[in-house]
């Protein structure tokens, strides 16, 4: 089965022994598809060692996202209900959306700390909103209102 598969896989167009690296270790050699390796899991992908400015990006991206999760824990405005409510769930939002964007780019250049961090940051960011949502949809102590009684 495993012949049949390596066969057809030499048949595709533009496939024909690229290498094709199965670690973003450079000290590895390359896998060549359709030879006698197994490249059969990164198949036309070629991964390369990210540039000095996209892992100064990644982190750029980080830090920006870290230090509005920081300025979230001293929000000035009330959150009781109305609008300041909803501009607080929007400033939240921003946080999350922060920690997935840089969670991306850090995967996508094989960045770990930087993932890491960004998967707490968008954690965070899950905790804030779910510290406003449980008390008005009935599952805290405390009960809570969305819009303000005139």
């Amino acid at each position: 089965m495993a012949r049949v598969v390596d066969r057809l896989l030499a048949q595709l167009p533009g496939l024909q022994a690229e290498p094709v690296y199965s670690s973003p270790n450079p000290s590895r050699s390359p896998t060549v598809i359709g030879g006698s390796g197994s490249g059969s899991a990164t198949v036309g992908r070629r991964l390369q060692e990210p540039t000095q400015s996209e892992v100064i990006g990644v982190w750029i991206r980080v830090i920006l996202g870290l230090s509005l999760g920081i300025m979230m824990s001293r929000w000035p405005y009330a959150t009781t209900c109305g609008f300041p409510l909803f501009g607080y769930f929007s400033a939240i939002l921003t946080v999350m959306l922060s920690g997935l964007w840089a969670a991306t780019a850090a995967w996508r250049f094989r960045s770990g700390l930087a993932h890491t961090v960004a998967l707490i940051l968008l954690l965070y960011g899950i905790t804030l909103a779910m510290a406003e949502v449980l008390p008005r949809t009935g599952y805290a102590l405390e009960q809570a209102t969305w819009l303000c009684q005139e």
